[in-house]
């Protein structure tokens, strides 16, 4: 008969006792038990918070677009991201703006849009406040103070305008004028001549063409620069771009940038540079070069920043212009002006224009739309308008429209950004009599004007007959309620009144010319008050 074999544990000296078993098993337990514990204690301390702190269900604003933010004229609309869905109405009713500016209101979801109508004023400080709305699921009789209040303020970009100076140490340097500090900086060293320039969108640097200063033949050895204005942006985010990438979110945001910083951007190594223009987004430079080796090879070339300059192929061309969308050229070519590809993502190669309208033979302005351009024909092909210019509006949808005819030469046209008002510098052939050896004699001479046409109404209006010489230039304020006018006196306002004069040797003034009495009335624009600058220069130029 089997015998069974003992079932006792074995005592040997490697075999350890059950109460050490548990007492090893619960001492390997303990720091998961005070993870534990410390998790609960986290945790409850959390619930407390929450419980102690109040109301989570309260409607908050969540994101203002523009908060102490600097916008300026392409800033058109903001935005208000709440917490939760919101009752429209309630949130209409208690939106308040200091000082008011019109604008349109539209929802989606839980975002707000706000639209202006007008853009705004320069130099301005503003507040968005909402102390009361409703959110959408609460009753209509409900407490409207369940809504966490709210209060951001942002700016407009400064008043300032650049020139290029003409008397003392400013002469042929350029010059930012800040109209809000009032004061002036020169931005440029003595050892350059500026001869022409255009600001970039933000402000805070300008593209000029200049020579060196003590070069005999310095108008043939131009090169493109830039120069930092000292200005800091702070334009809002722009929605639809790609944000920036986290690293970049985390440096400090500069606060203070100096003034008068150069960077050489063209040379003129092997071709000489004439004339040029920036494009609205900044990224695109069109310069007309010659070689100096071949004068024969001409045309325009493509600047972009990382890339090496490249010529357009294209035929021969005059004048150009950057279409306001950054992505075409409008350029002068043969018996009218055609619009070539310039997006970056534009063939090598021989281009074909996208579109080419003949006649016009100069586009003297494009609105910030892109919807209509100012163009002038030289009306050569027509016997009856010989020796005439005319002013034509030509829209998008390829309608042209006579706007004005002068025996003179018309110079300058601006767009407003509304596209209601385009204002003009033209001039008319005058009989001018003048006395020589004693005989009198009749010299062909023109005489300046500034004109204004309201392009809703189809009326004209001239602002000011301005002294018969032979440079004015004028530039529109981004917000629309002032323009800026190289003259050197004014005669014949509009409405018949004396207005100061400076002497004929005084060289070029600087003139600043308000449009409307009022910021809320901007029905016509009128000359009421025309203010002289107590300094010198030409080509005063609105920072955008």
């Amino acid at each position: 008969m089997a015998r069974r074999r003992s079932r006792r544990p074995d005592q040997g000296p490697n075999r350890r006792s059950p109460a050490a078993l548990s007492s090893t098993s619960s001492s390997r337990r303990q720091p998961l038990d005070r993870l534990a514990v410390g998790a609960m204690a986290v945790l409850t301390v959390v619930l407390g918070i929450l419980v102690f702190s109040g109301d989570h269900a309260t409607a908050r604003v969540r994101d203002f677009s523009w908060q102490n933010r600097q916008v300026g004229v392409e800033d058109r609309a903001f935005l208000i991201t709440f917490s939760r869905p919101m009752d429209p109405v309630s949130v209409e009713e208690n939106l308040a703006l200091d000082p008011p500016f019109p604008g349109k209101v539209s929802w989606a979801g839980r975002r707000m849009a706000y639209t202006l109508t007008e853009p705004l004023p320069y130099g301005q400080s503003f507040t968005l406040r909402l102390d009361r709305a409703r959110d959408r699921f609460s009753a209509p009789d409900a407490d409207v103070d369940r809504f966490q209040s709210f209060e951001a303020g942002f700016q407009s970009r400064k008043r300032a305008f650049v020139y290029i100076g003409t008397e003392g140490d400013e002469a042929n340097r350029l010059v930012m004028a800040d109209l809000d500090q009032q004061e002036r900086v020169i931005l440029t060293p003595r050892t350059l001549s500026v001869l022409a320039f255009e600001p970039y969108t933000l402000g805070d640097r300008i593209l000029f063409s200049a020579m060196d200063a003590d070069a005999p033949d310095g108008l043939l050895n131009q090169q493109l620069y830039t120069v930092t204005t000292g200005i800091v942006p702070r334009p809002p985010q722009d929605l639809l771009a790609e944000p920036p990438p986290f690293w970049q979110r985390l440096l400090p945001t500069p606060t203070e940038a100096t003034p008068g910083e150069l960077t050489l951007v063209l040379d003129n190594r092997n071709y000489q540079n004439l004339k040029f223009d920036l494009s609205a987004d900044g990224q695109t430079i069109v310069v007309q070069r010659v070689n100096r080796d071949d004068p024969a090879d001409f045309g325009p070339w493509v600047v972009r920043a990382g890339r090496a300059p490249y010529p357009l192929d294209t035929e021969p061309g005059g004048d150009f212009l950057i279409a306001p969308d950054s992505q075409s050229l409008v350029l002068l070519q043969g018996e009218g002006t055609a619009i070539l590809d310039l997006s970056p993502d534009a063939t090598r190669g021989p281009q074909l224009p996208l579109d080419f309208l003949p006649n016009y033979g100069q586009v003297l302005d494009i609105a910030r739309d892109g919807s209509a351009a100012a163009m002038v024909n030289f009306n050569q092909n027509d016997p009856e308008k010989r020796f005439t210019e005319s002013l034509f509006l030509v829209t998008s949808l390829g309608d042209e429209e006579e706007l004005l005819r002068v025996s003179g030469s018309i110079r300058e046209a601006q767009f407003d950004n509304r596209r209601r008002f385009l204002y003009v510098l033209a001039s008319e052939q005058v009989d001018s009599r003048r006395r020589r050896n004693g005989l009198e004699v009749e010299d062909y001479a023109e005489q300046p004007l500034l004109l204004v046409i309201d392009l809703e109404a189809r009326a004209m209006t001239k602002l000011a007959t301005l002294p018969q010489q032979t440079t004015q230039h004028m530039s529109l304020a981004p917000d629309g309620r002032s323009l800026l006018l190289d003259v050197a006196q004014f005669e014949d306002v509009a409405d018949g009144s004396a207005r100061p004069r400076r002497d004929e040797d005084l060289g070029p003034g600087l003139w600043h010319l308000p449009l409307f009495t009022t910021a809320a009335d901007q029905s016509a624009p009128t000359l009421d008050s025309p203010e002289s600058f107590p300094f010198q220069g030409i080509q005063a130029t609105w920072l955008p």
